[in-house]
């Protein structure tokens, strides 16, 4: 059972910090050309980063043809959109020095939508929503008084666009940005940038018409306002945190407050572009890195592994270890789905809030997006195994040994770690032992994550009959060095 330790303990770039710097440099790359591998995670090349991650870089580029890797035009232009739009991306650019592994991530993620629901909980008063411009309108005199050029807010914010009064959110204080980034985030308030032109009728004997049009910031910033009466005149305007009113609960024609699920909606539709996102990062980086000689085999590696199931996206097992008729099994068995699958599993563990229940946006569970996604759920139960359980008491008569590698066995995954644990219900008849690899031989985490998931007592009593045992993960640089071994 393979965890995201597993890809890199074979030095593959799929940590979260890897995969968020290779996104913000695509994301700033502004001419169009290919991307090397040297270009994506030039920091770490350059050896502008810690030891470890320079010892880790080099090691990718000791095993992998790196040289061999582009990134096409069209793939950096189609992320660089993908990137721009997301706000989930947008979220976590801002958010590297206390999001650390892929389990902080989806921390985060809860840990977001549990202070959306926040907003929820405030009523607007009636200066909240409406047209807050500093003035209703922008004139330039011509000679004549007669002739104004003017921009008024209900020209321009017109249909279900209104803005939100900026004193609203002075009303959360220290937490003011955090709402109002998060709204811009995901793109349900925006700035909006207007300019109006005098254009000139010929045949009207002088008289002329106004004409509105939305520009973009950078033209904003750009554009000449001109006070002229014998050259056309352009007038700008700018309008700040306007939202689209679908957004909002609407009672006598007054909007009172935002509409919890279609927020939330919004929110899941940006995570489901963001799994994408990450889904072409594998499929184009890690799994395009081929190595520059076979991986060797060894020890537990060996012909009585009968199944492998993996909590990865990336091919990384099939593609170092080709020879898998060798070893006995038919296929890897991608629990969270891989780069072929229709959408990869990324969310949280359940709805633990209550407010999040209340709002049914099971769709950030991972369960949920297993069913809905149709990715592999059998675990356990999968045909390659020989393992009947009935009302979670296993029934097999012959043991089986479980290894976990690279795995953080955290709350994340609960449901499959629960599924090993109900195994062994019989102390007299054990079916299982099960053994855990741990980078650098450090048990300190998995063990504080199996002790919440499954009790004190359950692993003290696995740990005293010798079914759960912890041990130091392979050096896989090590072992593909040894000398005189094939």
């Amino acid at each position: 059972m393979l965890g995201n330790g597993f890809d890199l303990a074979h030095y593959l770039p799929t940590a979260y910090v890897h995969f968020m710097d290779a996104m913000m440099v695509i994301e700033s790359c502004e001419e169009s050309q290919e991307l090397r591998f040297d270009d994506l995670f030039h920091t770490y090349i350059a050896g502008e980063c810690s030891d470890r991650d320079k010892d880790f870089f080099s090691k990718t580029e000791e095993l992998y043809k790196t040289a061999d890797l582009r990134l096409s035009i069209d793939t950096v232009k189609d992320l660089q959109i993908k990137l721009k739009d997301n706000g989930w991306f947008q979220h976590f650019k801002h958010h590297l020095t206390d999001v650390d592994t892929w389990i902080d991530f989806e921390n985060e993620i809860q840990s977001l939508l549990v202070k959306t629901c926040d907003l929820f909980e405030m009523s607007f008063d009636d200066k909240t929503i409406g047209y807050f411009s500093e003035s209703k309108g922008i004139y330039f005199p011509n000679r004549s008084d007669s002739h104004k050029l003017t921009i008024k807010a209900t020209d321009v914010l017109a249909n279900n666009y209104r803005q939100v009064n900026r004193m609203f959110f002075d009303s959360f204080k220290l937490q003011k940005m955090f709402v109002q980034n998060t709204l811009r985030n995901f793109q349900l308030i925006t700035d909006i940038y207007y300019k109006a032109e005098d254009v000139h009728n010929p045949n009207g004997f002088g008289a002329s018409t106004i004409q509105h049009s939305e520009i973009c910031e950078s033209e904003f910033e750009k554009l000449q306002e001109l006070d002229s009466s014998y050259s056309r005149r352009v007038a700008k305007k700018s309008f700040k945190n306007v939202i689209d009113t679908n957004f909002l609960k609407k009672y006598s024609g007054n909007y009172l407050e935002f509409e919890g699920s279609k927020v939330l909606k919004q929110i899941l539709n940006h995570l489901n572009d963001f799994n994408d996102i990450f889904k072409m990062y594998i499929k184009t980086i890690v799994n395009e890195l081929k190595p520059i000689k076979e991986f060797k085999r060894f020890g537990e590696l060996g012909e009585n592994l009968q199944a492998i199931f993996t909590f990865n996206y990336s091919n990384s097992f099939e593609r170092l270890y080709p020879d898998l008729n060798l070893l006995g099994i038919k296929n890897v068995q991608y629990v969270h789905g891989s780069t072929v699958s229709k959408k990869i599993v990324l969310g949280i563990s359940d709805l633990e809030d209550e407010r999040l229940r209340k709002y049914k946006v099971y769709g950030f569970v991972k369960t949920h997006q297993k069913l809905i996604n149709n990715t592999d759920y059998q675990f356990l139960d999968h045909e390659d195994l020989d393992i009947k359980r009935n009302l979670g008491r296993s029934l097999n008569e012959k043991p089986y040994e479980i290894i976990f590698w690279g795995h953080s066995l955290a709350d994340s995954d609960a449901e499959y770690i629960r599924a090993v644990f109900d195994m062994n219900n019989d102390e007299y008849s054990p079916n299982i032992k099960l053994r855990v690899w741990c980078f650098e031989n450090n048990p300190h985490e998995p063990l504080a994550n199996l002790i919440h998931i499954a009790s004190k007592a359950v692993i003290e009593r696995w740990m005293k009959k010798g079914w759960l045992v912890f041990e130091a993960a392979p050096d896989i640089n090590a072992e593909n060095n040894k000398e005189g071994e094939t």
